[in-house]
């Protein structure tokens, strides 16, 4: 049964989320390799132009530096780690998806300087300690992975991220939210993905307030805003918001 819902809080099947990136990751052929995981099946072009200017607004407001070491969680094909392996960091890219990771290697098989694991947001740290990444982050990335996260499983991912910073971190979060208030969608079909969709788009309110209370104490909010310019938006009730938080040489 598909479902559409705002406001009220409901869980999603998490298998039903797995299949969906497996099944984009196996079985579909799109437009070019940004389409994966940033959609926009019907307008390939589209997905070119989001990730550039994320890329240019974002790497604007990050301090990179380096020898840095970079968490990306949920990093689907690695689009991330193709700019920050060029500025000489060291890129730990992890992601639910097994298909998305066989992506990001073949993406990514140019560079020395990474580690690219199958991991769920669930079992975050446990992956970490399977690959011998016991060291903290100079910079984490989280970019829409949240919205597929059941409340109490976000209220978890958001306390091991914050015990994954360096005492001077910089948090980057990027999500699909809702505009003015929550809205879940549970096995909606999608014409334009040709595919069955689940995920929950919770309100940028509702983001704003949740990161204060895990990061609050000792981060500082930098910046916070829509993602795109207008012309690379086609939603009307949610938009892609990002949130930047940075930390200066606290300790625990």
């Amino acid at each position: 049964m598909s479902r559409r819902i705002t406001g009220e809080k409901v869980e999603l099947d998490y298998t039903d989320i797995q299949e969906f990136f497996e099944g984009r990751g196996k079985n579909k052929k799109l437009g070019n390799k940004y389409n994966y995981v940033l959609y926009q099946d019907d307008c390939p072009e589209l997905a070119i132009q989001r990730d550039k200017q994320e890329k240019e607004k974002i790497s604007g407001l990050l301090s990179f530096g380096r020898g840095q070491r970079i968490l990306d969680v949920g990093c689907g094909i690695g689009r991330w780690g193709e700019y920050l392996l060029k500025q000489g960091l060291f890129y730990v890219g992890v992601d639910a998806s097994p298909s998305m990771i066989e992506m990001a290697r073949d993406n990514l098989k140019g560079f020395l300087e990474k580690k690219l694991m199958v991991g769920t947001f669930q079992e975050l740290k446990e992956c970490l300690g399977r690959y011998e990444e016991t060291e903290r982050f100079d910079k984490i990335f989280v970019n829409g992975v949240f919205m597929y996260l059941n409340d109490a499983d976000y209220s978890r991912a958001l306390e091991d991220i914050y015990s994954l910073c360096a005492p001077e971190c910089e948090v980057y979060v990027k999500e699909s939210m809702g505009i003015s208030e929550r809205l879940t969608l549970d096995k909606i079909y999608s014409e334009s993905l040709t595919q069955s969709y689940s995920a929950v788009y919770r309100s940028i309110e509702e983001y704003r307030e949740s990161l204060m209370e895990v990061f609050g104490s000792d981060f500082l909010p930098e910046a916070e805003g829509r993602l795109y310019e207008q012309k690379l938006e086609n939603r009307e009730e949610t938009v892609d918001y990002y949130f930047i938080l940075r930390r200066h040489g606290i300790t625990h």
